[in-house]
C-alpha cells in the first residue's frame, strides 16, 4: 500500500522514527541497522516501507533498501514469525549475513538472535533455504583474467546462480608473444620501413631493442603461465580471493581458512573451502 516515504526526520525512538511527509507524521518501526545510519533530525530521508494491517492494528515498518525489505517479507512467510520478530532478526544481523547462515544451515548463528530458539531456527532453514537458492542468492561467479603479473577479478551475475564458479584464463587466452626467429617475427621485421631522416644503423638499433623487449615479454609470458597453473592447483588460494571479492578483509578470510585447515582435507574443492569459510565468518 505504501512503498516508501520521503520526508523530514523529526523524531527518533528506541525502535522507530517519525517522518514528516507533507505535514503528516508517520511513525515507522525500523531495525537497528537503520537507526545506526540516520541523518540528522530535520534532514530529508527516504525509507522503504512495509504496511502491516491486522484487525485493529496498523503499523509501518521501514528499511534502508528494497533488498532488505524483500528479505523482511520473506521472513514473514515463516510460520511463527511476525513483523516484530522479523524486525528483531534484522536488528541482530544484516540481511546478507542471515542469508548465508540460512543457506549454509548455520544453527549457531541463527540461535544467537534474541527470541529465536532451535526450533524456529530450523523452520527458517527448512522454509527459506530453497526459496533463497531458487530466487538466486546474490553470490557472484568470479572469473579471473591474468594480465601481466597480477590477477584482476571480473564479476558477472546470473539470476539463478547460487554457487561459486571460479575459472582462470588458460595460457591460450594470454596475448601471444612473438618469439625470436619465428616466422611471425621475421615477417614483422621484413615489414619494418624506415622513417624520414632515420639511418639504417638507427633502424637496426631499434629492431634490436624491439627484439630484446620481445624476449623479456616471452619470459614474463612463460612465468605467468607457470604461475597460472600453480594457482589452479590451489583451491584454498582461490577461495581466499573469492572471499575477498565478496567484501571480507584479507585478515578475515585468512583467519577463516586457517581455522578450517585443521578439519578440511587438502584435496577439498574450492566450493567446500568457501562454504566452510562462510560458516565460520557468519559466527563472527
Amino acid at each position: 500500500m505504501i512503498s516508501f516515504l520521503r520526508g523530514l526526520l523529526v523524531g527518533v525512538g528506541e525502535d522507530a522514527i517519525v517522518l514528516d511527509v507533507s505535514g503528516v507524521g508517520y511513525h515507522v518501526f525500523v531495525p537497528s541497522t537503520v537507526l545506526e545510519q540516520l541523518p540528522r533530525v530535520g534532514e530529508t530521508m527516504k525509507i522503504h516501507t512495509y504496511f502491516h494491517h491486522r484487525e485493529e492494528q496498523v503499523q509501518l515498518f521501514g528499511f534502508q533498501s528494497e533488498e532488505e525489505l524483500a528479505f523482511f517479507r520473506l521472513l514473514l512467510e515463516v510460520s511463527g514469525i511476525g513483523p516484530k520478530v522479523g524486525l528483531a532478526i534484522l536488528s541482530t544481523f544484516p540481511a546478507k549475513q542471515l542469508e548465508r547462515a540460512i543457506v549454509t544451515e548455520d544453527m549457531m548463528v541463527l540461535t544467537r538472535i534474541p527470541g529465536i530458539g532451535k526450533k524456529t531456527a530450523q523452520r527458517l532453514v527448512v522454509e527459506l533455504r530453497d526459496k533463497l537458492l531458487k530466487q538466486g542468492l546474490r553470490v557472484l561467479p568470479i572469473t579471473y583474467a591474468y594480465a601481466g603479473e597480477s590477477a584482476v577479478p571480473s564479476f558477472s551475475e546470473e539470476a539463478n546462480q547460487s554457487t561459486f564458479v571460479i575459472t582462470a584464463a588458460t595460457s591460450s587466452e594470454v596475448s601471444p608473444v612473438v618469439e625470436i626467429g619465428s616466422t611471425e617475427g621475421n615477417e614483422a621485421g621484413a615489414r619494418t620501413t624506415a622513417l624520414d631522416g632515420t639511418t639504417k644503423e638507427a633502424q637496426n638499433e631499434g629492431q634490436n631493442k624491439a627484439l630484446g623487449e620481445a624476449n623479456q615479454e616471452a619470459k614474463r609470458h612463460r612465468k605467468n603461465t607457470s604461475t597460472l597453473r600453480q594457482r589452479r592447483r590451489q583451491p584454498r588460494e582461490e577461495a581466499l580471493e573469492a572471499l575477498q571479492a565478496l567484501g571480507y578483509s584479507s585478515n578475515e578470510a585468512k583467519d577463516a581458512l586457517i581455522e578450517l585447515a585443521a578439519t578440511t582435507e587438502s584435496e577439498a574443492s574450492v566450493e567446500e573451502w568457501i562454504k566452510g569459510a562462510l560458516r565460520y565468518l557468519a559466527r563472527g
